[in-house]
């Protein structure tokens, strides 16, 4: 048990580093916009989704300071 219980860790570990990654927030940011500029989607969906990356991006300042 208590290696599935270190396993489990280890990979909720990688998520969050994943997720709150600065650089990969910012790649999304850039896609989104490749995305508008594309037709792909129209701005009020740019604004949604670019508010959600945003959020996510204070976010991780607050997760790599330990304040989250």
């Amino acid at each position: 048990m208590l290696l599935i219980g270190w396993v489990l860790r280890q990979v909720l570990a990688a998520a969050e580093r994943e997720y709150y990654d600065p650089a990969a927030i910012q790649r999304e940011l850039t896609a989104l916009a490749a995305r508008l500029e594309d037709g792909e989607i129209d701005e009020a969906e740019f604004e949604r989704q670019e508010d959600v990356l945003l959020d996510r991006l204070e976010e991780a300042q607050q997760w790599a300071n330990g304040t989250l």
